[in-house]
């Protein structure tokens, strides 16, 4: 073979090679899921739950029901009995538990706090 000829065929084995396609990339096993956005986690690793504007203070295992109300003038509330004799849920706010020991039931006695006036129940 003489040299231009095999620079002839050389130049078009190139030119052929240019040419040709690739091969065309083989379709995923399995479809990937989409990504997800960004989780917050606390510092032990939970996730933080968003904000939905309800406050995070859990609601007590047994929530206090409003106070009786008295139902004619002169009246007074009375207190609601606890576990332990001698104390009880006082009828006005903050329901302290307060100690009744010293009166019997049905006496009229003054809340420590709010000065007013409840029964023994």
């Amino acid at each position: 073979m003489s040299k231009p000829l095999l620079f002839a065929a050389a130049a078009v084995a190139m030119i052929h090679a240019a040419c040709t396609l690739p091969e065309p990339v083989p379709p995923p096993r399995f479809k990937p899921n989409p990504p997800y956005p960004p989780q917050q986690v606390d510092p032990y690793g939970q996730p933080i739950e968003p904000y939905n504007g309800q406050p995070d203070v859990a609601p007590p295992d047994n929530p206090t029901p409003p106070p009786p109300q008295p139902t004619r003038p002169g009246e007074y509330p009375t207190a609601r009995a606890t576990a332990k004799p001698g104390e009880v849920i006082s009828p006005y706010e903050p329901y302290e538990v307060i100690d009744v020991s010293e009166y019997t039931s049905g006496q009229l006695v003054r809340h420590p706090t709010s000065r007013k006036i409840f029964r023994v129940p």
